[in-house]
């Protein structure tokens, strides 16, 4: 069930219907209670313009978000559990000098529960 939230003040005005489609990704979502709170919230302190071009303006300039650290943690975990299978846990140095310098790793790719293995055989807990 939509329902509008107007600002008088400012002449603008927003119908809030079930779900929306993100225009970035073309997917559906349903509308979030945090999201129709901030909307009443706004709609009554007159900022509801405000509300929407702080939105937007985060929308379009938000940098994205680099995946260059994950990819290179996942390397070096890769390199651990070839590491611990091979029976060499201290030979770091010989073993990273025969590793390829370009891998590329899909976070798909790797099983987190091998993950989770690594991190408890170094003294880690999950």
């Amino acid at each position: 069930m939509s329902r509008t939230y107007t600002d008088y003040i400012n002449k603008a005005a927003i119908t809030i219907p079930d779900k929306f489609i993100d225009v970035k990704t073309g997917d559906s979502h349903n509308v979030s209670s945090k999201i129709q709170e901030q909307i009443e919230y706004h709609t009554n302190n007159d900022t509801l313009m405000h509300l929407i071009f702080s939105a937007l303006n985060y929308y379009f300039h938000s940098k994205a978000i680099s995946n260059k650290g994950s990819n290179q943690l996942l390397l070096e975990i890769l390199e651990i559990k070839n590491m611990l299978q091979q029976g060499n846990p201290l030979g770091f140095n010989s073993y990273s000098a025969s590793l390829p310098r370009k891998v590329h790793v899909k976070s798909s790719e790797v099983n987190l529960e091998e993950v989770k293995d690594i991190l408890e055989a170094f003294g880690g807990k999950s």
